[in-house]
């Protein structure tokens, strides 16, 4: 798919994997909505991008709230016209067992990312299909495809994500809207990791296998799944590698996320 010219509407641009796909994207000629809640963050973003010679729009943003989704939509496709490109990158939580998550938190992990990619997608996608073309990726995770302890909720709303994802490839099959799922790696910039002190201690130790990769070098691989309209794409290549070793020994590979995963503490 040709990235040059295109409208592309990103969620969670104000930071992470969203801010550094923003800014990739830009280089490459693309329009860039930006959508988050920081409206600071977001305009600032806006600001650099356009400094540069880019087009960019801040649409500061709650996507966990239908109404606000429907008031984006209405903005974007009012002013901006239709996207080519939707990415999924908003997301949020705590890892933590399920007997240690508050009640609200469980419906907070679920509002992002799965209720923000579902709200997103539904504004946008009439649009989509009556003019019959573009691309949908998700910034899924590799907990939603081999499942590790301590994070109960995180990987519920993670696998939410991706069967959303796998069921919109579904539903457009004889359309030309493409869905791709994105699998990073642990991210080594990510902001997440700074806020959840604790959730690297809960990485399973196996994961130490697969190298950390920055922000952007996750942002290029999700240049590279839009320039090749990938179904699927994973990076670093050893995550990859690890996926396919779990699909075809899925015994092996649950004895070893389990086993070198969390483990609850003492009475």
């Amino acid at each position: 798919m040709n990235i040059a010219r295109s409208l592309c509407v990103i969620s969670g641009a104000s930071s992470g994997i969203g801010k550094a796909t923003a800014l990739e994207l830009a280089k490459r000629g693309a329009r860039v909505v930006l959508v988050a809640r920081r409206e600071a963050e977001l305009r600032q973003m806006a600001a650099q991008i356009r400094s540069a010679g880019g087009a960019a729009w801040a649409f500061p943003t709650d996507l966990s709230k239908p109404q606000e989704a429907v008031r984006l939509g209405e903005q974007v496709l009012g002013e901006q016209g239709t996207p080519d490109i939707l990415i999924h990158s908003a997301g949020a939580g705590a890892w933590r067992f399920l007997d240690e998550t508050p009640l609200e938190d469980l419906q907070h992990l679920m509002d992002t990312p799965y209720f923000a990619a579902a709200y997103l997608t539904r504004v946008f996608l009439p649009a989509m299909l009556k003019r019959d073309r573009g691309f949908i990726l998700s910034v899924c995770s590799p907990a939603s495809r081999l499942v590790w302890p301590g994070a109960t909720g995180y990987v519920a709303a993670r696998w939410a994500l991706n069967g959303l994802t796998e069921a919109l490839r579904a539903d457009l099959y004889h359309s030309k809207v493409k869905v791709c799922a994105f699998f990073p790696g642990k991210i080594s910039d990510s902001e997440y990791f700074i806020r959840n002190t604790d959730t690297e201690n809960r990485i399973p130790r196996v994961g130490r296998f697969i190298p950390d990769i920055t922000s952007r070098q996750a942002a290029l691989g999700i240049v590279r799944a839009i320039e090749l309209e990938a179904r699927a794409m994973f990076v670093p290549w050893q995550l990859h590698i690890f996926d396919l070793l779990a699909r075809v020994f899925p015994r092996i590979a649950e004895h070893l996320a389990w086993n070198t995963g969390a483990r609850r503490k003492g009475p």
